[in-house]
């Protein structure tokens, strides 16, 4: 069965979103809030997450930091309760999605297409590698943009970029701040395009082939950055 987390602190709201995906046949969880959000995803198996615009907008700095970590992991819908019109209004960043049936679409075309995954929590550091980034696998330097990483873990980081990336699913990047910068093949999770939303435009990437010693020498960084 399709599993849905919902993300929202106003009991009310959750549950006209809860009514909605269950009627589309996902299984949901609730989360007030991110700690919440943490508990419940620990060793459960997720498709994606509808996340209230209201529970995001209100959130500390490093909840939000948390939330833009796990929308890189999973497909993660932005919503809001229409009271007037009773109905739910949605967006998911750097996707296309049904106005008129954002919950409907978002479940069809970005859930259900995929296995659902567990959350494997490795902690961010905020840590500005700089890079080369490059859509081939080729990799000409000529081509290839001059970006930096906005944050990083073991398992990926998030590159400032202004390039577009909507049809691309991976890309190859040189670390220019280690040893070997031999590129390190990328899987993109997440895009957000740069004048369409109010947040730091780039790509958010899960490693997918990294040398062990190339990995070793960045994870060094990170008692530094404690």
């Amino acid at each position: 069965m399709l599993k849905l987390l919902i993300i929202c602190n106003q009991p009310e709201t959750a549950a006209q979103y809860r009514l909605a995906a269950e009627k589309l046949g996902a299984d949901c969880k609730v989360a007030e809030d991110v700690r919440e959000m943490k508990q419940t995803m620990r060793g459960r198996p997720f498709h994606g997450l509808i996340l209230d615009v209201l529970t995001a907008v209100r959130a500390s700095l490093n909840d939000k930091i948390t939330l833009q970590e796990v929308s890189e992991i999973y497909p993660t819908l932005r919503v809001r309760w229409d009271t007037e019109a009773g109905r739910i209004r949605g967006i998911f960043i750097g996707r296309r999605i049904d106005k008129q049936n954002p919950l409907g679409d978002f479940i069809d075309t970005y859930c259900r297409t995929r296995p659902a995954r567990i959350c494997r929590e490795n902690p961010r550091y905020r840590i500005h590698f700089n890079v080369l980034l490059s859509k081939e696998q080729t990799f000409c330097e000529t081509t290839a943009e001059r970006a930096v990483s906005l944050d990083i873990s073991r398992g990926g980081c998030f590159f400032i970029s202004t390039r577009d990336w909507q049809d691309t699913g991976a890309a190859w990047v040189r670390f220019l701040d280690i040893s070997d910068p031999t590129p390190v093949k990328v899987t993109i999770r997440r895009r957000c395009h740069w004048g369409k939303t109010l947040q730091m435009p780039g790509i958010g990437v899960e490693f997918c082939e990294i040398g062990a010693k190339q990995l070793e020498e960045i994870c060094q960084h990170f008692d530094k950055n404690r």
